[in-house]
Parts: structure tokens; sequence; C-alpha cells
């Protein structure tokens, strides 16, 4: 052991980086051992990265790429929010929902539309009948007597017939008073909407997301 020289830390240069196949010394077990920094930084990503973790990136840097004895990959679903699963972990991964849902009547409060109103106002005024109606009435007599229920009572010699008409009533009409008024009236409104999907994409940022599988 006399031709090695042991100095302490602080008594080496410094260096400014590593190479993945520099040696390191560790004690393991009482054992002193070398580590090359690769199998150093693999041992302290799975420490922190274990199989099974997610992380998210904000560039398209690549895991496989920057830890180098694992496997990555893609979280499936782009596009889709991550949704907390059960505390059994029996629904991890799992899909559902949509960024669009079509609105049923069962989705809405039970409601009804009423209405009612007047018609516009109009005076009529006062209005006549056709002119029309021109006529005379006959009848027939006798000189000298008169009729009853039971036949004529003759006076005499004069009781001959004759015939007579009455004056013309002439051509005439009628007027009415319509006057001013409205009507009250009520229904049902007819059918409306489209039924176009209603978008219930919340806003949001993306990012790229990755779990560990070994």
């Amino acid at each position: 052991m006399a031709d090695i020289l042991l100095k302490y830390l602080t008594d080496l240069p410094a260096a400014t980086e590593a190479n993945d196949e520099d040696l390191m010394h560790i004690n393991q077990g009482g054992n002193d051992k070398s580590i090359t920094i690769s199998s150093l930084i693999l041992s302290m990503v799975n420490g922190v990265y274990p199989p099974g973790i997610t992380i998210w990136f904000n560039t398209s840097a690549n895991p496989n790429a920057l830890f180098p004895g694992t496997l990555w990959a893609r979280v499936p679903g782009a596009g889709r929010v991550v949704r907390i699963a059960n505390s059994s972990g029996s629904d991890i991964s799992e899909t559902g929902g949509s960024n669009k849902v079509s609105i049923t009547t069962s989705n809405l409060p039970a409601h009804n539309h009423e209405f009612s109103g007047k018609t516009e106002t109009f005076d009529y005024g006062t209005k006549s009948t056709t002119t029309n109606g021109s006529h005379t009435h006959s009848l027939t007599a006798y000189h000298g007597e008169w009729k009853t229920d039971n036949g004529r009572i003759s006076d005499g010699a004069l009781g001959t017939s004759f015939t007579a008409t009455t004056a013309a009533s002439g051509s005439h009409n009628h007027q009415t008073n319509i006057g001013a008024h409205q009507h009250n009236f009520q229904g049902s409104t007819s059918d409306t909407g489209g039924g176009a999907l209603l978008d219930v994409t919340n806003q949001y940022i993306t990012q790229a997301a990755w779990y560990r599988v070994s």
C-alpha cells in the first residue's frame, strides 16, 4: 500500500463536467467501490421516477433519450383532460366523456310557454246594407159591405168588389253600428331550434405527458 497516495477531496482538482463512464468512489456495505456516472444517474432516476409514474414536459423532449436504461411511453388520449382515478386504481387509464353533448328534454327543467294578447283595435264605424227592397201591397175590398171571419155581410146593391194597391215603398237600406272592438286569443308557440351539439370544451393548455413503462 506504500505506493498509494491518499488525498482529501479538497486537495483534488475540481472537474467542470462528468462523462457517463467517469468513475466515482462509494462505500457500499462498508466496502469501498467505484461506480460510473451513468450508473449513478440511473440509480437516481429509479428513485425519483419509478415505473408507472407520469411526468409532464413543456417541450417535445423524449424521456427515453433523457434517461438511458429506462422505457417510457406517451400517455394515450391526445386532447383529453386528466381525471383522478379511484382509490383502488381499478379505473386507471380508462377514457370517457365528450367535448360536445346533445341537450335532450330530460336535461331541461319542467316548464311551459304561455302567451296571450289582443288584436289591434279597429273601428269599423257605421255600415249600411245594400239598397234594395222597393215593393207595394195589394188588397181586395167591397163597396157597401164588409167581411168577417164567417163571410161577407151584404149591405145591399153596393156589394161590388174592387182591387187596390198601396203606394210604393221606395228602395231603402238599414244601418248598423259595429263599433271599435278587439278579440282575445291564445295558443301554443311552434317548435324551434336546430338540435346542434353543445360544445363544452374548457379553456386549456396542452402539455406532453409520458409514463414510465420499466
